[in-house]
């Protein structure tokens, strides 16, 4: 009896002690608010950072994270900059432009596609066979598109009139109707999105084709990254590399080991107006940009930039797009951010 009275006096000890504050299981990290800037309407191609927002990966990491839409690369740039968001997606051209011309001070923290995903595309029944083709032609774009940024490279690549084609702005979303319904004659896409644009033409009787994927041409540099804010940079590295950790854990759950339809689902659930077949095709595309063939065979990591790859990089756009100066690559790049790196 005196050994059940022990037992029990000490149960009610370590209860007493849990319930007063400052005792007990360590408490879960506080969460903090994060904001990640998408360069472009949610679709399949940000499934790794929706699968890493359900999946509990970033609150595991400290991270309230909420994910907004994208207007283009110069625009989340220009975003960024201005402390809307913490993490931004946009092409590294749009990079390399604002800090050549505007002195903007936001860095890449991470490679995402390692090749560039440009296209343009045109109706199946189109006339139009070869990019030459496009001269006086009307071509949709949405405010900041990288496309319309980098097309002085694509006419040189091309063969392509300079300054031979109309641009007609709108919003990202109402640029496929305009192809379909012929008030545009093409549309610049990155080819990740070639299953969604196709899926809403076939709901109007009509079909799309890709006129030129640019990395046909030989446009083969590196592409869209993350990117910070230098501040972000200098005064939260540890919250920096927690959003990376976390997404990069999505990448490789969704798009390495192929949980497509999964991550697809994480998606429509934030975004009703997702197609699931579209966001499907554009999953599985991207996913050949992220896990380029020097990831897959470990010659490098995931978001691991090299040197001179960005400095081929950053010396076309700042020859093809007449930038005022030749950045230095300290001020466009860090792989310090990254949980892994070769």
């Amino acid at each position: 009896m005196i050994q059940i009275a022990r037992i029990a006096f000490t149960l009610l000890a370590v209860l007493v002690l849990l319930a007063v504050p400052g005792n007990g299981p360590a408490q879960t990290k506080p969460l903090r608010p994060y904001t990640l800037i998408l360069d472009f309407v949610p679709t399949g191609e940000y499934v790794p950072h929706y699968t890493a927002l359900e999946k509990g990966w970033y609150r595991d990491e400290g991270l309230d994270v909420k994910i907004v839409r994208g207007q283009g690369s110069a625009d989340t740039v220009k975003r960024i900059a201005a402390g809307q968001g913490e993490v931004g997606i946009s092409d590294i051209s749009a990079l390399i432009a604002a800090r050549a011309n505007t002195d903007v001070k936001v860095k890449a923290i991470a490679l995402w596609y390692r090749r560039p995903p440009h296209g343009v595309f045109v109706r199946a029944d189109s006339p139009i066979k070869t990019p030459k083709e496009l001269e006086g032609k009307k071509l949709a774009i949405s405010p900041g598109n990288s496309h319309q940024i980098l097309w002085p490279v694509f006419e040189r690549l091309s063969g392509l009139k300079p300054n031979s084609v109309t641009w007609v702005t709108m919003d990202a979303a109402s640029m496929p109707p305009s192809l379909i319904k012929g008030a545009t004659d093409a549309v610049p896409f990155f080819v990740v999105h070639e299953a969604r644009i196709r899926k809403i033409a076939k709901q109007q009787n009509a079909d799309i084709r890709v006129l030129s994927a640019w990395a046909d041409l030989g446009f083969d540099l590196s592409s869209t990254s993350l990117v910070a804010r230098e501040e972000t940079i200098a005064r939260d590295p540890e919250g920096l590399k927690a959003f990376l950790r976390a997404t990069l854990k999505g990448a490789d759950y969704a798009f390495r080991n192929k949980h497509y339809d999964e991550g697809v689902g994480y998606v429509v659930k934030h975004h009703p107006e997702v197609d699931p077949d579209g966001a499907l095709g554009a999953a599985q595309v991207a996913t050949r940009f992220v896990y380029a063939e020097e990831v897959v065979t470990g010659k490098l990591a995931v978001g691991q930039f090299e040197s001179a790859r960005l400095e081929k990089t950053r010396d076309t756009y700042t020859q093809y797009l007449e930038l005022k100066r030749k950045v230095p690559l300290d001020e466009l790049y860090t792989n310090d951010l990254l949980p892994e790196k070769k």
